[in-house]
């Protein structure tokens, strides 16, 4: 995954989604994503967002620093946050 923006306010992070699509294009299990540190981030599945043409995800590194990346063509992009959900529960069987 490739980084094509670090915001670091959360006025900035507001800004940068009101540059995105109203609703998300779809979603990724967190699974998909793990070796991205977050310690805020508790879900099993993230928002893909559409941003200048490209598909984006959003995480908050540390405190007040956000870092989008743009996702890989060949990245499975579930429909739902249920089925990435199922996705990310699937995942964790298979690693326990």
């Amino acid at each position: 995954m490739k980084k094509v923006k670090t915001i670091t306010s959360h006025a900035g992070y507001g800004r940068w989604m009101a540059e995105c699509m109203d609703e998300p294009v779809g979603y990724i299990a967190r699974s998909q994503v793990a070796h991205i540190p977050s310690p805020y981030a508790y879900s099993p599945c993230r928002a893909v967002y559409e941003w200048n043409g490209k598909y984006v995800v959003s995480f908050e590194t540390r405190h007040k620093r956000y870092e989008v990346f743009e996702l890989p063509d060949d990245m499975k992009i579930y429909e739902t946050d249920e089925e990435a959900t199922e996705a990310y529960i699937a995942s964790m069987r298979v690693t326990a």
